[in-house]
């Protein structure tokens, strides 16, 4: 569906159909936006690879470089290699305090085949340093674009356009306006939504997925 008929289907569950509205489009458009990230978070929708994302998934590494930036579209790994001169291994995806207890003087390892790939919020760093140039190339989970015009659909599969208008209700309920603020219609919104695309993760989803974290998602 296009952004202008899911914003059209939120007016016509509010009542909100006649000028002067009580919602803003500009503001319904927001909500829809944040309908389709919290969506694709919940429920996984959108994987990204190497080959369907090389600008998210793949990282090129000269002789000795460790770091990456990694992209804040990209929210979950779940796997992780090196790949230098054809060949392939994987790479053990842990924390720096894993590193800090069971490899103790890991930031002064020599150059040699890649092992781990130690996470941080937003970067990640290859160990030991390679020793020769390569590439990480990891999979995961990404958020899907922002709708900027009325044309635009949202970016997670079809199927599941139609819910979205559950959130926009559950944030545009949510807010102190004399006219629409409705604690109970916003809670039954965010109770449906949450039915169909699962619950919030919590905020250390990323490292969840860790091997030296136990997994478990948790309600936030």
């Amino acid at each position: 569906m296009r952004r202008e008929a899911l914003r059209r289907r939120v007016r016509l569950l509010a009542q909100d159909t006649t000028l002067p509205y009580l919602w803003q489009d500009e503001d319904i458009d927001d909500w829809l936006n944040e309908a389709q990230q919290e969506a694709a978070i919940r429920a996984r929708l959108l994987r990204a690879t190497p080959t369907s994302h090389p600008a998210l998934c793949e990282f090129s590494l000269t002789a000795g470089e460790t770091a990456i930036a990694l992209p804040e579209q990209l929210y979950e790994i779940s796997y992780q290699e090196w790949q230098s001169g054809g060949a392939r291994r994987p790479l053990k995806l842990v924390s720096r305090e894993w590193m800090d207890t069971t490899l103790p003087g890991w930031r002064a390892m020599p150059a040699a085949e890649p092992d781990y790939l130690v996470q941080d919020r937003q970067a990640l760093e290859v160990v030991p340093p390679p020793i020769a140039a390569g590439a990480v190339l990891i999979e995961g989970y990404r958020l899907p674009e922002p709708m900027v015009a009325d044309d635009e659909e949202p970016g997670i599969p079809l199927a599941h356009h139609i819910h979205l208008v559950q959130w926009a209700l559950h944030v545009g309920y949510s807010l102190p306006d004399a006219e629409t603020f409705n604690p109970g219609k916003s809670q039954a919104a965010e109770a449906e939504f949450t039915r169909y695309f699962g619950a919030r993760p919590d905020a250390d989803l990323r490292a969840d997925t860790r091997n030296d974290e136990t997994h478990r998602i948790v309600a936030w």
